[in-house]
């Protein structure tokens, strides 16, 4: 009654400072219980009343409605790999059915406590068999996702083989391409026509080739005009393709596909379009290529399917057998870069060879053509020595280049003597020839140097004619040489094998992790097949036209064209042969209409002319 009304008594405040003291013991206490439960075997009770083991590790995440209904969904499971939809169900490889458990083991009941599970399964990807039938609707996503790389291949391939069936079709000559060099097929109309040329025309005869060529009548007169030759009578100054077609001179004929597509003539699209026409080495590897693609995705499908059903056992014989592929593509692999590597550096420095001794043996026409310029041309006999100087010059490059030029290649002379470089009474000498035509226009060449030229000119115009033999000969022998049977077979059978081995060499595939090619589409693995399969049959294509360097049927693109190198040279003999000097260009020799005024030439030359 003596204390203030607001003092607090202090027994209160000491018996709530015993209580919060005791919670915070309890709490620890419940703490400690729960990390021994978590660390050794406890029991504890369901439930029903049951006592339960809980094994080593087993961590309890769930409650105990929870827990019934997982062991409910673990009855359910009658396969092993079924596990991996369920985070608390494993499989008990000794009983054959699906439990409750964890990493360690199995989770029994108390009157089970004595009874163990030796085979437990916890993870799902240690199954035997990595199967689960789900339905059949999973089933068919299943094999669509597993089939459908195989599917894009084979359209892949299907388009690819109507896509050059119809190029064929374009480019391979056929009967409706077969020229009939006639008066009616000849632009200028200037050649003779005769009616047994359309069945006796070869079936490699290309139509702007042939005119490119023999689509101009030469005669004497027109011969003698020289530079006032009309336009005309003049020879073509442009062939329908050049000597040596290179990539730059195909960027400029795209022209269309890079207006289409909007990309520069240089551009990658461009070259791109350029590697894939008809008979480039890459666009005759591409249906192969993309079929070795399919075969490949075919068989990674196999692999897919075999490692989701064959059991455990079988499977590592399967990964091996692949791993054995793999390893067997490797040496092979580098063998066969050695040997092409060689042998393509060899080709492509023998390509250029017979490219340079082509302007070789042009330059040999020029120096007999440039001496025989020298040959006074006062006479009409003059101008006929000159002319036949021209035709066994021409004649004789013609014939060095048509043994093995397809679109040169015909039977009998009816074309030469059509386009005026052949008289009838020549063709029937060449014809009695023992070795072959060129054989007798060199002899020819050899009397003429002979009967018209004298002292120096003649011994220089020996040299010339010598050199000019080299060089044809030179020709033939680079076109004629091959490798040995034995080391060309050699190299195409090894390069096949390795082809053939590569679908099944998947070197990027861990074969050994069986989840990882079940569920893995692999499409780099396939992808990279393809361009290494294309990579190679592409380099055996190049290999084997590259060797008939003037193919323009086996090889458009790369086949050189000896009648771009006919006409060049034909214009420059016109030229050493017609041109008259400076000082008779100022002459009264010739006349105000550009003419030359041969009736002058009979009488005594000017003073300073000879």
């Amino acid at each position: 009654a003596g204390r203030p009304p607001d003092a607090a008594s202090p027994a209160p405040t000491m018996a709530a400072a015993a209580a919060g003291r005791s919670s915070l013991i309890a709490a620890i206490f419940l703490l400690a219980a729960s990390a021994a439960r978590c660390c050794d075997a406890t029991r504890s009770v369901g439930a029903d009343g049951a006592s339960q083991v809980w094994p080593l590790g087993f961590r309890r995440d769930v409650d105990e409605f929870d827990l019934r209904r997982e062991r409910g969904k673990c009855r359910e499971i009658s396969q092993c790999y079924c596990i991996a939809h369920s985070s608390v169900c494993g499989w008990c490889e000794t009983t054959g059915w699906s439990m409750v458990g964890g990493e360690a083991g199995p989770r029994l009941h108390e009157e089970e406590a004595g009874e163990s599970c030796p085979e437990w399964i916890f993870e799902a990807a240690d199954c035997p068999v990595l199967y689960c039938y789900r339905g059949l609707v999973e089933e068919v996503l299943w094999w669509t996702y597993c089939a459908w790389l195989p599917l894009l291949c084979l359209v892949l391939w299907f388009v690819a083989t109507c896509w050059r069936a119809d190029l064929r079709i374009q480019h391979v000559p056929h009967s409706k391409h077969v020229v009939a060099l006639n008066a009616d097929t000849c632009k200028s109309g200037n050649l003779t026509p005769f009616s047994s040329w359309g069945a006796r025309a070869g079936p490699c005869w290309d139509e702007a080739q042939a005119l490119d060529f023999f689509g101009t009548r030469r005669s004497l007169d027109s011969f003698r005009k020289g530079m006032h030759c009309p336009v005309e009578e003049r020879l073509p100054t442009t062939v329908s393709r050049p000597y040596e077609l290179n990539l730059s001179d195909l960027c400029c004929e795209v022209g269309e596909f890079c207006e289409k597509w909007r990309v520069g003539p240089h551009s990658v699209s461009a070259t791109v379009a350029i590697s894939l026409q008809w008979r480039t080495a890459i666009g005759s590897a591409i249906v192969p290529a993309i079929g070795l693609m399919l075969l490949s995705s075919v068989f990674v499908m196999i692999l897919r399917a075999v490692a989701r059903h064959v059991d455990a056992a079988t499977w590592e014989l399967v990964a091996y057998a692949s791993s054995e592929l793999g390893e067997i593509a490797t040496p092979l692999q580098i063998v066969v870069s050695m040997l092409v590597s060689f042998y393509a550096l060899n080709r492509i420095i023998w390509y250029w060879s017979v490219l340079m001794e082509g302007h070789t043996l042009q330059g040999h026409c020029h120096d007999l053509a440039m001496i025989g310029g020298a040959v006074r041309k006062e006479m009409d006999v003059d101008w006929c020595a000159r002319y036949l100087l021209y035709r066994h010059l021409m004649l004789t490059m013609f014939f060095a280049y048509q043994l093995h030029t397809p679109r040169l290649k015909f039977k009998g002379y009816d074309p030469l003597i059509a386009c005026g470089l052949l008289d009838v009474d020549e063709a029937e000498v060449i014809e009695q020839a023992h070795c072959g035509p060129g054989t007798i226009t060199e002899s020819w060449i050899a009397s003429w140097i002979q009967s018209n030229l004298q002292a120096e000119l003649r011994q220089q115009a020996f040299h010339a004619l010598r050199d000019l033999h080299k060089s044809i000969t030179t020709v033939q022998a680079l076109v004629e040489q091959r490798a040995p049977v034995s080391f060309e077979s050699l190299l195409f059978v090894v390069v096949y094998c390795l082809v053939a081995v590569l679908p099944f060499s998947l070197s990027t595939v861990e074969a050994m992790d069986r989840e990882a090619v079940m569920y893995g589409p692999h499409v780099g693995a396939v992808v990279g097949t393809g361009i290494l399969c294309a990579y190679y049959l592409a380099l055996l294509h190049m290999l084997r036209h590259v060797q008939a360097p003037f193919d323009h049927i086996g090889a458009p693109n790369d086949a050189l064209n000896p009648i771009a190198l006919l006409n060049t040279t034909e214009r420059k003999l016109r030229d050493y042969l017609t041109m008259p000097t400076a000082a008779e260009a100022r002459s009264e020799l010739f006349s105000p209409k550009g003419e030359p005024s041969f009736s002058s030439l009979s009488g005594s030359p000017k003073s300073g002319m000879r």
